[in-house]
């Protein structure tokens, strides 16, 4: 029986470690990372932030979306930034848990 639950886990792992998205290339597409983790945070860590640290998170993340539109950002740029948040903390909620996932989201950049 231990044998099956660590072949399951192990099966587990492999198959997360290959949904793993590649960090980003530019100073852009970071600033872009940080608003959506921003963003997720305030969507989905109410429970572990309160009401007034996800509107911080939702005003930082209007804030650093609005600065980047100004790099040169369009709509789609943002949409792939959020899918990239999406699927890293569905693989870190599965490797570390929901509270330890909400609180690495809700680490805010510098000056936020």
């Amino acid at each position: 029986m231990v044998k099956l639950i660590k072949a399951a886990a192990f099966a587990a792992l492999v198959t997360v470690a290959g949904c793993q998205t590649a960090p980003p290339e530019t100073p852009l597409e970071e600033l872009l990372d940080q608003g959506a983790r921003a963003e997720l945070a305030a969507q989905r860590c109410e429970s572990y932030t309160s009401l007034r640290g996800d509107r911080k998170l939702k005003n930082a993340s209007e804030t650093i979306y609005a600065k980047a539109r100004e790099m040169g950002a369009d709509q789609s740029d943002i949409d792939a930034a959020r899918l990239r948040a999406r699927q890293q903390a569905g693989i870190r909620d599965t490797l570390i848990g929901n509270e330890a996932t909400c609180d690495e989201l809700s680490i805010l950049p510098p000056g936020y």
